[in-house]
């Protein structure tokens, strides 16, 4: 049974420093590492879906709901890839969420369309768009496992094959532990590792004068519960850096200046390792002046590591150490 995964309007990025793109090559890899094979639709550059048994449908990191395509329907630059994708004939797997009713939204686009659309749109299959609306199988992790990371956007850069990874995006570690752990943890597990925290310290902790060690005494204990292992949070990279207006909190790209936001997290850093135990592994991603470099950052502007700097694995090959030492 041969599988494919895609998006079905922006496709997958063949970059590494693209954040969508990091997320269809995991599913890609969990999918390959269950099933023996998955080919990943880089860029919409596989045209016949029909010469696969089974399309895994990721709907984007950025999916809320409705559609949100640059240029619409008079200059979409990917309605192609909608188009091949619409003809898929075989079974649907639809990773994360009920398979969306995108029959219905392009309808509804086109109908409320003000002036001539791009006339691939006409060569979407509505009906088929329907069909798999109506019976593809949702799955929320293409390969559940034994070993897991739960965390925030973050925490995507933690996955390794063997590995399942619930990264929440804007989940703040305040909010985690107001929740519980249990309810991150997607299925039965053996290891746990954890991966919060880096939001609350860009955002909430010098804007709401918190106590960082209140935060962590409490993280401790809640870990503690599930015998959790805890990452290190991310180095703070330069004030200078452009991050979309979604990374944005009540109009600012952050709370607090360089300075006072390293000290808070190596604070936070040292205070678990002295009184719990952390996993270290950022050493390397500093530039001479102490921040997260630049270049080890997701591009144009993104907060996140860019994917062949992710500690484990990247996509091509599997890190086997603890440390980014062996990577650089």
């Amino acid at each position: 049974m041969k599988n494919i995964i895609n998006c079905p309007f922006i496709p997958i990025a063949k970059r590494h420093a693209s954040h969508r793109g990091a997320q269809g090559v995991i599913y890609g890899d969990m999918i390959k590492e269950k099933y023996g094979n998955c080919d990943v639709n880089y860029g919409g550059e596989i045209t016949d879906h029909n010469a696969y048994d089974n399309l895994w449908v990721y709907h984007g990191s950025d999916y809320s709901g409705g559609l949100n395509m640059f240029g619409g329907v008079y200059g979409f630059p990917y309605v192609a890839n909608t188009v091949n994708f619409s003809k898929f004939k075989g079974q649907v797997y639809s990773i994360g969420m009920d398979f969306p009713p995108y029959h219905e939204m392009i309808k509804n686009k086109l109908a409320a369309a003000k002036r001539d659309v791009q006339p691939e749109w006409h060569q979407v299959d509505l009906k088929n768009l329907e069909r798999m609306h109506n019976t593809a199988i949702r799955v929320d992790y293409p390969n559940p496992t034994d070993k897991v990371v739960i965390g925030d956007s973050h925490s995507i850069c933690m996955y390794r094959p063997g590995w399942t990874v619930n990264s929440v995006p804007f989940k703040t570690l305040n909010g985690a532990l107001k929740e519980g752990f249990a309810s991150f943890i997607p299925n039965k597990y053996k290891e746990l590792h954890c991966y919060f925290g880096n939001i609350d310290v860009r955002h909430h902790i010098i804007r709401l004068e918190a106590s960082i060690i209140d935060l962590a005494d409490r993280y401790m204990e809640e870990a503690s519960k599930f015998d959790a292992k805890i990452y290190e949070l991310l180095p703070i990279e330069n004030e200078s850096r452009k991050i979309p207006q979604s990374g944005y909190h009540k109009g600012q790209p952050f709370w607090g200046s360089w300075q006072e936001r390293t000290d808070i997290r190596n604070q936070f850093n040292d205070y678990i390792e002295k009184e719990y135990g952390i996993i270290r592994w950022t050493d390397k991603l500093l530039n001479k002046a102490g921040e997260l470099d630049f270049q080890y950052m997701e591009k144009p502007k993104s907060i996140h590591l860019s994917r062949e700097f992710y500690p484990y694995w990247n996509g091509i090959q599997t890190i086997n150490t603890n440390t980014l030492e062996e990577f650089f």
